[in-house]
């Protein structure tokens, strides 16, 4: 397995915009031959079948609730979920890829080092969490926050991408972001067609990559079938942020206050912070394992229009903790 030397090659403002303001800016990983169809093929028989997450949705970007997950067969192999990918409505996310690939766990350490080199405004980020995401014609993934600050790496196909004003309570209520970092709702946030005047539109070819400030809302259609690969990561800021917002989640919501500060920086904010975690620490707060509430009663099927049948009864996915406890 291979990748190109010298990926990432910006300009110096690009260099100093990374994560401040949205932007596409080029990359070379799609050259790698990897991401053709036997190496992504390759690439789904050789992953733990549990970090394998497959979903469908519906047409309408209003209707988060279509949003539903599907079931993996055990013995369903690579060229076979592709084919449902190609011929569905589905998104089928490799999970965890950096920490089970030894090629892509040393990509993603190369490139936020690189990042961290020409972007030290960065205060040297640390990669959190990596998916690689193949997705059918026309699927979508709906308007929604997430906790860290990511980018997407577009390798093959195209899609359309709306990215809309970060920490603007316009998008993202308050108490809808504490709830994300509570882990109490899978980064969901209402959506209206109007915010679309206040977004940056792009579409995306391979050779992409779209970024865009921390907790900035964002939504995507697919032009035809996709590959991408999504990667976050941790800074000092992202977790004074994370601290706050836990805060004011389940000490000062608790307590009643209504108007909940979400300054980052200066004494106020790092007691509030202080305070949390010790907290947390004698009493742990309860958070929600999302994972564990994978229940469905959709199987992948290469021949099915939507790529999926429905079974006789629902059942954990075959990504679900609930399945895989001992």
């Amino acid at each position: 397995m291979t990748f190109p030397k010298n990926p990432i090659q910006w300009t110096d403002e690009q260099y100093a915009s990374f994560g401040l303001a949205p932007q596409v800016t080029p990359h070379r990983y799609h050259e790698s031959p990897v991401f053709d169809k036997p190496g992504l093929a390759a690439l789904l028989d050789a992953h733990p079948r549990r970090r394998l997450q497959a979903f469908t949705m519906g047409e309408d970007p209003t209707r988060r609730q279509d949003w539903a997950c599907v079931d993996i067969p055990d013995d369903m192999n690579g060229e076979t979920i592709l084919r449902c990918v190609e011929n569905g409505r589905l998104w089928v996310n490799i999970t965890h890829i950096d920490t089970v690939n030894e090629t892509f766990a040393e990509l993603i350490k190369d490139m936020y080092e690189h990042l961290g080199e020409k972007c030290p405004h960065l205060q040297n980020p640390k990669s959190a969490y990596s998916t690689l995401l193949i997705s059918s014609p026309k699927a979508q993934v709906y308007f929604h926050v997430d906790a860290e600050p990511n980018m997407l790496w577009h390798l093959r196909g195209q899609k359309r991408v709306w990215l809309y004003p970060a920490m603007d309570a316009r998008f993202t209520p308050q108490n809808f972001l504490e709830d994300i970092y509570a882990g109490e709702v899978d980064e969901d946030v209402p959506y209206e067609p109007a915010f679309d005047a206040a977004a940056d539109e792009h579409l995306l070819s391979p050779g992409d990559v779209a970024s865009w400030p921390h907790n900035a809302p964002h939504r995507i259609e697919n032009v035809d079938m996709n590959v991408s690969l999504a990667t976050s990561y941790y800074t000092p800021a992202i977790y004074r942020r994370q601290y706050t917002q836990l805060a004011n989640r389940f000490l000062m919501r608790g307590l009643g206050f209504k108007n909940r500060s979400m300054q980052e920086d200066g004494v106020r904010p790092a007691i509030k912070r202080t305070v949390y975690r010790v907290v947390n620490k004698i009493r742990p707060f309860p958070r929600r394992n999302r994972s564990a509430n994978y229940i469905t009663d959709l199987q992948l099927h290469p021949d099915a229009p939507l790529g999926y049948v429905r079974l006789d009864e629902k059942r954990p996915a075959s990504f679900s903790e609930s399945r895989h406890a001992a």
